[in-house]
């Protein structure tokens, strides 16, 4: 029997998540500085995150992640997400300015629409980080 939600219930938190979210955001920033370490150095100092906690949660040997931890997580994880549809929103700015044509307007769309999924997930989790 599922117990009822409440409005202030902690999300389900998992090492295995926290790990998925560092792995997805290793490989992202891998892209930019050329190897994992570097990557894992530069998203410690970007985000506050402890090197060796990241490190241990990239290699999927944490066993646990406590929420706080988590949260800072997944608020890094969701601030990369933001930069990459920034990034790609850019792109399409750049390129309807090149080309003279208009981008599918269900694409446009369809980017600020996750753009807007983003910011709310992300002011969620900034509004249960306060009241938690």
């Amino acid at each position: 029997m599922a117990l009822p939600k409440t409005d202030n219930e902690v999300p389900p938190v998992s090492a295995q998540t926290a790990s998925s979210y560092v792995r997805q955001m290793v490989a992202l920033e891998e892209i930019r500085t050329g190897n994992k370490e570097t990557a894992l150095h530069a998203l410690a100092n970007n985000y506050g995150l402890g090197f060796w906690q990241l490190t241990h949660l990239y290699k999927r040997k944490a066993k646990t992640c406590d929420v706080s931890l988590f949260a800072r997580i997944k608020t890094a994880y969701l601030d990369v997400c933001a930069s990459m549809i920034a990034n790609l929103q850019h792109e399409m700015t750049i390129e309807e300015a090149v080309s003279g044509d208009a981008h599918d307007e269900d694409l446009v769309a369809a980017a600020a629409a996750l753009a807007s999924k983003v910011a709310a997930q992300r002011a969620a989790l900034s509004r249960s980080k306060i009241t938690g």
